[in-house]
């Protein structure tokens, strides 16, 4: 295992080094946080880090923002000072696994590197687990809320490429779509404001919405949103508590002027993505296939 030192104190550097290489670690070492990223861009198999939090040129907490930004998955250290002991739970907080309070002991060192691998253990059988999955399926129910739309939308596409649906590249592209269909079944399908959208400016609709969504009976609505990802395809479908709309309607056959109001576009980049869409009869749920390796013609 390839392990980083990355601290501006010489003594705990060589107590460190001296203690992991006896474990049969192989071990790089920086004095500061811009030499250790600079080392990790060029050492990317580096499985471990250990850093100070108070270190010229980049502090630890920059430095662990910087490296999990490469490798959100990095196992990250932080040696904290006997003084500052409040610190520990800052890092934490920030994405740190695990801490040290100098001067630390061997005992200390053996109990971090027994959660270190164990976490990577963990890491190794889901990665495992994934490579092996055949179906994954949930239900999550949300209310008229757009803060998580972004962070839903993430992470129900998130296993996507393992699954071959889409490629890396595309996923920026499906969460938008998502997104769209969450966004219309909450403005379009609960708080039914289709007829006044197009007469508002942005300022004016944010305000029309925040105050639509304080309303009876508008404001116990609930959004369903389920999803199946298998080896095949993607399915996606997302029920509002609203009237429903006519679903004979089909992006396609809009006018160019109708396409660029605010609920033409979403549909059409959702016709356009998805290789299936279809509504229930009611019309107010939405489905939407994606499926592996097939081009929409």
């Amino acid at each position: 295992m390839l392990v980083m030192i990355a601290d501006a104190n010489p003594e705990s550097r060589e107590q460190l080094c001296n203690f992991l290489r006896n474990q049969e670690y192989e071990v790089l070492i920086a004095k500061d946080g811009e030499e250790a990223l600079g080392i990790f861009h060029e050492q990317k198999e580096i499985q471990v880090v250990f850093s100070g939090l108070m270190m010229p040129k980049l502090g630890g907490l920059e430095l662990m923002k910087e490296l999990k930004a490469i490798n959100r998955k990095l196992p990250f250290v932080v040696l904290i000072p006997l003084e500052f002991p409040d610190m520990a739970r800052q890092a934490l907080r920030q994405g740190a696994c695990d801490f040290l309070i100098r001067p630390f002991t061997n005992r200390d060192l053996h109990r971090t590197l027994k959660r270190v691998n164990s976490l990577m253990a963990d890491s190794r059988f889901s990665n495992y687990c994934l490579e092996h999955s055949i179906l994954e399926s949930r239900t999550i129910e949300m209310e008229n809320d757009f803060e998580y739309i972004g962070s839903i939308t993430t992470f129900i596409t998130r296993n996507l490429p393992r699954y071959e649906i889409v490629r890396p590249d595309e996923l920026f592209t499906i969460r938008i779509v998502l997104k769209e269909a969450l966004e219309n079944a909450i403005v379009h399908g609960n708080l039914q404001m289709t007829d006044v959208l197009h007469r508002l400016g942005f300022e004016e609709m944010r305000e029309a919405i925040a105050e639509r969504r304080e309303e009876e009976p508008y404001r116990n609505r609930r959004i369903v949103l389920s999803y199946k990802i298998s080896k095949n395809s993607a399915k996606y479908v997302i029920r509002d508590e609203g009237k429903g709309f006519d679903h004979t309607y089909e992006a396609g056959n809009q006018e160019i002027e109708e396409i660029f109001q605010n609920t033409g576009k979403g549909l059409l980049l959702i016709t356009n993505f998805m290789h299936e869409v279809y509504w229930n009869e009611r019309g107010n749920e939405i489905t939407m296939v994606r499926y592996r390796k097939r081009n929409k013609s």
